[in-house]
């Protein structure tokens, strides 16, 4: 019954957002663009986005590891699988995956790879929200004192990640010692071990921005091949306010939701006229829904010889 009630609130998010957006002169309008569209930055943001969930299995690498060195297949696979699962899914749902394939495919534990993709999410989090004040900041969306206030909110968050595996280290022993859950605690705080060095908690943080300004970078190319209106700036803010909407568990079916309508609200705040933001919204998640589904379904069957492995811990 919760199954159920879950697919059937995640169609009426689908629903009304695109109640809410395409509107009959959208619809015409997609029609236009669609004949319109120049291919070639589109098929460069399809090549970005493939290259953002390179640089995300990188980051998991150091996270599980603290090694620096390149991600495996293998690991490669499992963030392509898992970013196809969490667009095909409701409510985040394919988050769950990824704890279970990093245990078939390379044998570590439930707890800690859930504690590595939790760690990872909210290091997403502290980013893309620097890098959506950042940008407000820049785009002069809040004057005086509030660009200053969004500078420092800002570098705060920037600077977040430090504080998290600072904080994190500390408390770990106090964690283990708890009773009857402390091992768990370890085995789920074992990837800010695995970073506590500098260069490996260095690492972790700068491919968090990486991955996430050449998300902005693919988002450029692909506003700018559908519509005139969208500048860099505003498709970068756009990208930052669509990927924190999109992190929220109140996603629609295929990702439709959330994500698009904050792409809306904050390219419009900028002067993007409502059509062109709406274009360039749906534009950009069928480039990102196209990248998952044609990159999961080849990770998904290029995985399919493998043995599973032994737990690690």
């Amino acid at each position: 019954m919760r199954r159920i009630l879950s697919a059937l609130l995640a169609v009426a998010i689908t629903a009304i957002c695109l109640w809410f957006l395409l509107t009959p002169e959208i619809m015409t309008s997609l029609v236009r663009v669609s004949a319109e569209a120049r291919p070639l930055p589109i098929l460069a943001a399809i090549v970005l986005s493939a290259l953002v969930q390179w640089l995300r299995a990188w980051r998991f690498a150091v996270m599980t590891t603290g090694r620096l060195a390149l991600p495996g297949a293998a690991l490669v696979r499992i963030a392509f699988q898992l970013n196809f699962l969490n667009f095909t899914l409701p409510f985040r749902l394919g988050e769950l995956s990824y704890p279970v394939l990093m245990r078939r495919h390379l044998g570590y534990g439930l707890l800690h790879s859930a504690g590595v993709l939790l760690i990872a999410r909210l290091f997403d989090l502290a980013t893309v929200g620097a890098i959506l004040l950042g940008m407000a900041a820049w785009l002069d969306l809040v004057g005086g004192a509030g660009r200053v206030a969004l500078v420092l909110g800002a570098l705060g968050l920037g600077l977040a990640p430090f504080g998290l595996v600072f904080a994190g280290k500390a408390l770990r022993p106090s964690l283990g010692r708890l009773p009857r859950i402390g091992d768990a605690a370890v085995r789920l705080t074992a990837g800010l071990d695995a970073i506590g060095s500098r260069g490996a908690g260095l690492t972790a943080v700068g491919l968090g921005f990486a991955l996430w300004l050449v998300f902005g970078l693919a988002a450029i190319l692909v506003a700018q091949a559908v519509v005139a209106t969208v500048s860099p700036g505003a498709a970068m803010l756009g990208a930052a306010a669509g990927n924190v909407a999109f992190a929220l568990p109140i996603n629609g079916i295929a990702g439709i939701g959330p994500a698009q309508a904050a792409w809306v609200a904050a390219t419009t705040r900028v002067g993007v006229p409502w059509d062109d933001a709406v274009i360039s919204a749906l534009a950009l998640h069928a480039v990102v829904l196209t990248n998952a589904i044609v990159f999961g379904a080849v990770a998904t069957l290029s995985g399919l010889g493998h043995r599973p492995r032994t737990t690690q811990g």
